[in-house]
């Protein structure tokens, strides 16, 4: 089948490679993150600050709190261990009450706050405060850091239709992808690309073949509702004379890219989204996913980006 395509306009590797040893599951996540674990010796600190700014929010509080948690714990252990008599004013009646003193204790000296009712009163007491206060400095200035970077920061908050569509289109077919933005503010002169993945696998392994697939509307000057892009499926495309098996057995997979201006950072930014073969509907139209507000402008609902209605569709693309 790959065959086939020889004639029609193959692209170079992109830089993601051409030939592997054996099949991959995908080349890129859905969310559009390349799937390499780096082996070998790297710059671990450099490592860890660009995973802190790139993790989702929702996961960045909870390792603070944890991290905070576990940091508060392990230093009131370390004031267990040194004897509670050691803290000014710690209640000492039972264990669960000289416990909490050390915690106090710990949590007041991480945080530099020092509310003046718990404090060191020995030496070997004194001592664990002073690391724990130094550490509590290092570790807030970090955190600040990095909230900063994760802040300054632009990114593309795009979100994609989680199928792509063989969708009807000017009395043929399509390959459609759906897309909106997230944020409120504005995203102006979009730039979009496809490119089709087809895998071959013989004795030497698995080889990788990339087709870049023509979109009929490449650029736009702003984003405040949706985008489709659409390919279409004319006698030229790669697609032609394709069946979902055939996706399937070449384990096809489209890539989306797209480039746009922030208006708030004034910076590009970017998105990527990857559709394996399963993730393709072969025959579906997707539905509207704004209205116009019942007090003037428009609704737009982003949970109706995935929403489409399926429709028959012929087994295999037409050829001409």
């Amino acid at each position: 089948m790959l065959e086939q395509l020889a004639d029609n306009k193959q692209t170079q590797d992109p830089g993601i490679g051409s030939s592997f040893e054996r099949p991959l599951d995908r080349l890129v996540g859905a969310d559009g993150n390349f799937r390499v674990n780096r082996i070998g010796r790297q710059s671990r600190l450099r490592q860890q600050f660009a995973f802190l700014v790139t993790m989702n929010w929702g996961s960045f509080v909870l390792l603070l709190l944890a991290g905070f948690m576990l940091t508060t714990l392990f230093f009131a252990g370390l004031y267990m261990m040194a004897g509670v008599e050691n803290i000014a004013n710690a209640e000492l009646a039972t264990r669960k009450e000289r416990f909490y003193s050390a915690l106090f204790l710990s949590s007041q000296t991480l945080t530099t706050v020092g509310y003046g009712n718990y404090f060191p009163q020995a030496p070997i007491t004194w001592a664990i405060s002073m690391i724990e206060a130094m550490c509590g400095l290092i570790s807030f200035g970090a955190i600040a850091a990095v909230i900063y970077a994760r802040v300054a920061r632009p990114t593309a908050r795009l979100i994609f239709a989680r199928k792509a569509l063989i969708a009807p289109y000017k009395n043929g077919w399509s390959l459609q992808v759906r897309l909106a933005n997230m944020r409120n503010a504005l995203l102006m002169d979009l730039e979009a690309r496809y490119m089709l993945v087809l895998a071959d696998v013989d004795e030497q392994g698995e080889r990788i073949n990339y087709y870049n697939l023509k979109l009929e509307l490449e650029r736009i000057h702003f984003l405040p509702l949706t985008w489709t892009l659409v390919h279409h499926i004319t006698p030229d495309s790669p697609l032609a004379d394709l069946s979902l098996e055939d996706l399937r057995k070449h384990r096809a997979e489209v890539l989306v890219m797209v480039k746009g201006v922030d208006e708030v950072y004034a910076q590009n930014v970017h998105g990527r989204h990857s559709y394996r073969f399963d993730e393709i509907t072969w025959g579906g139209r997707f539905n509207r996913a704004f209205k116009p507000a019942k007090r003037g402008g428009t609704d737009l609902f982003l949970r109706k980006v995935h929403d489409f209605t399926p429709v028959p569709a012929p087994e295999r693309m037409p050829k001409e």
